[in-house]
């Protein structure tokens, strides 16, 4: 009985072909599990910092908006109105080791954003906190003229604070709208940026060539899912 086996070309061919398929799907898997990643920890972030504020008020504490601006002003606001509330990895006062490392925090439309400091934050005298899901914060306040024109939200004409959420730390691609979101503490409720805009302003905002800054509200809006026009954008 005569027996039949693959030639030495076939098998060359099949696992040219094998390698080709892999080449194309591997990258595309990878990317979609990287979206699923910064999904999952965007949500049960903002689900933490709002029960955070949660168990203050039943403390009888209302958050401070008003962030000192010098080191042991910083240490005491955090000890008092987020540390006892909030389980973290380590906290940084306008310093390094906390925040993204080597790389601005930058817009969909590729910019840099208005007050980053590489490798210690966005603020000008920002706290920056690194929580054990892997998610980085970073926390400064600001006016309300500010909130209301940059990040779309009314305050009442009063100063409030702005937190910056690096859903994936470390990794990137470190945008605002991709993996990093803004949220607004004021009168004690959490607000996603893009909030007290119109729903086109938010999705013309957080689409490409735009800031990206209203892309909490579009994810909120969309089921805690990134968009795919917005993933990919380069």
């Amino acid at each position: 009985m005569t027996k039949r086996a693959f030639t030495l070309a076939e098998i060359l061919i099949t696992l040219g072909i094998i390698g080709v398929v892999a080449a194309m799907t591997i990258p595309t898997l990878i990317q979609k599990n990287q979206k699923r990643i910064i999904e999952a920890n965007l949500k049960e972030t903002y689900s933490t910092l709002s029960q955070m504020m949660k168990m203050a008020e039943n403390d009888d504490i209302l958050l401070d908006t008003n962030i000192p601006n010098n080191m042991a002003g910083m240490k005491q606001w955090f000890e008092t109105y987020m540390q006892p509330y909030i389980k973290y990895g380590n906290v940084c006062y306008f310093t390094k080791g906390c925040w993204h490392k080597n790389n601005p925090t930058k817009q969909l439309n590729g910019s840099t954003t208005r007050s980053n400091y590489t490798g210690i934050g966005v603020g000008t005298q920002c706290i920056t906190v690194s929580l054990l899901n892997g998610a980085n914060l970073s926390i400064d306040g600001d006016s309300a003229s500010t909130i209301i024109s940059d990040f779309g939200v009314n305050t009442n004409g009063k100063s409030s604070i702005v937190i910056y959420i690096d859903a994936n730390g470390d990794k990137g691609p470190n945008i605002i709208g991709k993996d990093i979101f803004i949220v607004i503490y004021t009168e004690g409720k959490l607000i996603a940026a893009g909030n007290d805009v119109s729903v086109e302003t938010v999705n013309k905002n957080c689409s490409k060539g735009q800031s990206g800054k209203y892309c909490m509200s579009r994810v909120k809006n969309n089921g805690w899912t990134i968009p795919d026009d917005v993933w990919k954008i380069k």
